[in-house]
């Protein structure tokens, strides 16, 4: 039987140095959640910051209740197990908080956490923003920094929570860097510095008693134009090798969003890390029909497997009742489920659906709902039917894609596009491409479908969908009663 749970937590780290038995991966979670705040309280906290009407006390103050009521919420999504939520929250880039946390932004510890003016002073200037860049110089010189790392750990231990520091990993890390005009090495020529003070930052963390640290490198999933995929491969293939040996750590846990891994698989699946996510999403999959058979060819049994089966790139719900028979192809007798890459913020009423006429809303893209909760509900209900209900996959939550039944109208799909069908996709339109088959009319590629269905009652319209096609975001089909 298909199930949501790990067995036993890994020989490798399985216990702390008091004696205890290290927790075991939890069996339902999320790679990452948006730190923005439902309605967008940290945006405009900023705002009030940079605008000198809200102080660095004030402006902490504040982003600690959001943290908090962040965890909370996750729990009542169903995040309920220790370690299920990870540590995502960042005042401004996740990538210069990891670069600050080992020593590749220059800082000196000030207490509990980040200055919160420096923090900004190094993100932008002050000025206008731009994603950060880690800039490496001959002087740089890493060491752990972990304080930001501690604080979100202890606030979450004090309102009750167990959560999972998150970190960017060391060969994203180096692959982001660019290096100052005339440093004399290259980046990866760092990496065995860096990787030592990795070492250090997950070794304070495991001595303050975490069991599990998150490790992202989407880098290893996508085009490096530096980088060849060998050479990313064989960066993490040594990193990781090390971070495995350190003599005091928390279980590793090492994401590959956003894709399939090649090289970076088996060099990542046996450098004795203890958990590996994947994005086994359908998107993913549509792109790489044999990622899920490589994954169960390359993975030892002492790998913990995280699926990352619920698309976080795509506002439409998951097709849950397929997902066991997807999730079987892994092999395992149990795994984890999680997202496919870290949920983004999106609003309540998101800008592609807000033109939308009220009645066009369905069960499978509902234009008032919150998607990353739904996103996290869905994880959740999937874990549930896999360890418990089997056979209930369909039942287990409100946003299950339906059966679709086939259109019924005749006639030249062209020009039922050009009069009738077009996408909506933050506030622009355009035709979509119909397909004739014998089940009906499709929309996409053959490789990426969405029947196009319509109710009996002819007066109801809904909102109909294309699933996302190669591995871009998703978009709402908004389709005339007319079709």
């Amino acid at each position: 039987m298909v199930t949501g749970t790990v067995t036993a937590p890994s020989p490798a780290a399985g216990w702390r140095q008091d004696g205890g038995m290290l927790s075991t991966f939890p069996t339902a979670t999320i790679t990452g959640y948006t730190h923005l705040g439902p309605n967008c309280e940290q945006t405009n906290a900023l705002k009030d910051y940079w605008a000198g009407r809200l102080d660095a006390e004030a402006f902490s103050q504040s982003m600690h209740s959001l943290r908090l009521n962040t965890y909370s919420h996750l729990r009542e999504l169903g995040l309920d197990e220790d370690y299920s939520i990870p540590a995502s929250y960042t005042h401004y880039d996740h990538v210069l908080d990891t670069a600050l946390s080992v020593g590749l932004v220059a800082s000196e510890p000030t207490g509990t956490d980040f200055d919160v003016d420096e923090y900004f002073a190094a993100a932008r200037g002050m000025g206008h923003q731009a994603p950060f860049v880690p800039e490496l110089e001959d002087s740089t010189r890493f060491r752990a920094r972990p304080q930001h790392l501690l604080s979100l750990v202890a606030e979450a231990k004090a309102a009750g929570h167990t959560i999972r520091p998150v970190l960017i990993g060391p060969v994203n890390l180096l692959a982001l860097a660019k290096t100052s005009p005339g440093t004399g090495t290259s980046a990866f020529e760092r990496l065995d510095e860096l990787t030592t003070a990795y070492v250090d930052v997950i070794s304070i963390l495991a001595a303050a008693g975490v069991d599990w640290v998150q490790l992202d490198e989407p880098a290893l999933t996508t085009d490096v134009d530096e980088h060849s995929d060998t050479e990313l491969a064989e960066a993490a293939s040594r990193a990781y090798a090390t971070l495995s040996r350190a003599n005091t750590r928390p279980q590793i846990f090492v994401t590959a969003p956003h894709g399939s891994l090649r090289g970076g698989l088996p060099a990542l699946a046996h450098s004795g890390i203890d958990a590996l996510g994947v994005d086994v999403s359908a998107a993913t999959r549509a792109i790489d029909p044999d990622y899920i058979v490589r994954i169960a060819a390359e993975t030892p049994a002492s790998v913990h497997l995280v699926a990352g089966v619920i698309d976080a790139r795509s506002v439409l719900a998951d097709d849950l009742p397929t997902s066991p028979s997807v999730l079987q192809c892994l092999g395992r007798e149990s795994f984890s489920v999680s997202t496919s890459t870290s949920l983004p913020h999106i609003p309540r009423t998101g800008s592609a659906e807000a033109d939308l006429p009220a009645a066009d809303t369905s069960p499978a893209c509902p234009a008032k709902e919150d998607v990353a909760e739904a996103k996290v509900a869905e994880v959740k209900a999937l874990a549930t039917t896999l360890a418990e209900q089997p056979a209930d996959t369909a039942r287990s939550s409100s946003r299950v894609s339906r059966p679709h039944r086939p259109l019924r109208e005749t006639g030249d799909p062209q020009q039922l596009v050009a009069s009738h069908t077009v996408f909506r996709l933050g506030g622009q339109t355009m035709p979509v491409r119909l397909h004739k088959s014998s089940d009906g009319i499709s929309v996409g590629s053959s490789q990426d479908l969405a029947l196009i269905d319509r109710r009996g009652d002819a007066v109801a319209e809904e909102a109909f969908v294309l699933r996302q096609h190669g591995g871009d975001v998703s978009t709402r089909l908004s389709r005339r009663r007319n079709l």
